[in-house]
C-alpha cells in the first residue's frame, strides 16, 4: 500500500529530528512542566501494572518513566529513526520486558485489532499530526478495555502568547496560523509536519462514540509557548508566579482551550 505524501514529509521530518530531539527540548522548562503534570495524571489513572498503548512514543520518554513505575507499554510511532532513539533508551535501561517499541502510524493503528490494553495515551501533541480524529478514536475503541482511560496533551486551534508574539513581529499571517482550514505546515529540523489544531470540543466529539469526557484542563496558559526558550529566560523567577497562576486557570472554562497545549482524559465506555 502506497503511503500518502504527508505521511512521507512528516515521518522524514521526525526522522531528521531524532538525533537532537531530547538535546533541543526535553531541557525547556515549558516541556518538563507538561511532562511532570501528564505524568502524574498517568498514575493517577492508569493502575500499577497496566498495559499501556502510547501512540506517537517519540524518543520513548514517557514510556521509560511508565515502565519505571511498574507499568507495560506498546510504544508506536511512525518515525524509524525516532523508534531507533527509544530502543536504545530502553537497552539502557533494562526495560526490554516491559516496553516493545513498534513502529505503527494513525494509519496502522487498526493493525492492533485483536490485542487488549489496559489505557492509552498520546503525548506532546502527537495527535496534532492527523485530521482523521474519528479513525484514531475507533481504533483506540476497539483496543481499550471497557473502563480504561485515553489521556491525551493536544495543540488547540488558539493559544495567547503565541498570537501575540507573531502580531509582534508583524507577521499578521502567521498569529492566526492554528486556525488555518485544512492544517498548517510547521517546520522542524528541516523538514515540514502537516499540522492540525484540534480544540478540547472537537476532540470529545470524535471520541465520543467510544469514549466518555471525564476532564480538560489547559497546560501553559499563562506561560509563554514550550519552545520559547527566550522568553523563559526573559521571566527568570517570575516564571514560578505565572506556573502557580496557570495552576489556578487551567480547568476555568475558557482558560482549558487557550493554553500552548491542553490534556484530556477520556474513559472507555461500558466501565464502572
Amino acid at each position: 500500500m502506497t503511503e500518502p505524501a504527508e505521511t512521507l514529509e512528516t515521518r522524514k521530518a521526525f526522522d531528521s529530528a531524532a538525533p537532537v530531539y531530547d538535546a533541543a527540548y526535553e531541557w525547556l522548562p515549558g516541556i518538563q512542566r507538561i511532562r511532570a503534570i501528564t505524568r502524574r495524571l498517568y498514575l493517577e489513572n492508569f493502575p500499577p501494572q497496566s498495559r499501556l498503548l502510547e501512540i506517537n512514543c517519540g524518543t520513548g520518554n514517557d514510556a521509560v518513566y511508565l515502565a519505571n513505575h511498574t507499568m507495560n507499554v506498546t510504544a508506536t510511532d511512525l518515525s524509524p529513526a525516532m523508534l531507533e532513539v527509544a530502543r536504545r533508551k530502553v537497552h539502557a535501561n533494562g526495560l526490554e520486558r516491559s516496553i516493545e517499541v513498534r513502529p505503527l502510524a494513525f494509519s496502522q493503528l487498526n493493525e492492533l485489532a485483536g490485542a487488549v490494553f489496559d489505557g492509552a495515551y498520546s503525548n506532546l501533541g502527537g495527535l496534532n499530526c492527523t485530521d482523521d480524529l474519528s479513525s484514531v478514536a475507533a481504533a483506540l475503541g476497539g483496543v481499550v478495555k471497557r473502563g480504561g482511560f485515553f489521556i491525551a496533551t493536544v495543540m488547540p486551534p488558539f493559544c495567547p502568547w503565541e498570537t501575540l508574539a507573531f502580531l509582534a513581529r508583524l507577521q499578521w499571517r502567521s498569529s492566526l496560523r492554528r486556525m488555518a482550514r485544512g492544517g498548517t505546515l510547521a517546520t522542524l529540523h528541516g523538514g515540514v509536519v502537516r499540522t492540525y489544531y484540534h480544540s478540547p470540543r472537537a476532540l470529545a466529539a470524535a471520541f465520543a462514540p467510544y469514549f466518555d469526557h471525564v476532564r480538560t484542563f489547559g497546560l501553559v496558559v499563562m506561560l509563554p509557548p514550550p519552545n520559547s526558550a527566550r522568553a523563559y529566560k526573559w521571566l527568570g523567577p517570575a516564571r514560578r508566579l505565572l506556573e502557580t497562576a496557570d495552576d489556578v486557570v487551567a480547568g476555568w472554562p475558557l482558560f482549558r482551550s487557550m493554553g500552548d497545549h491542553y490534556v484530556t482524559v477520556l474513559r472507555r465506555r461500558g466501565g464502572a
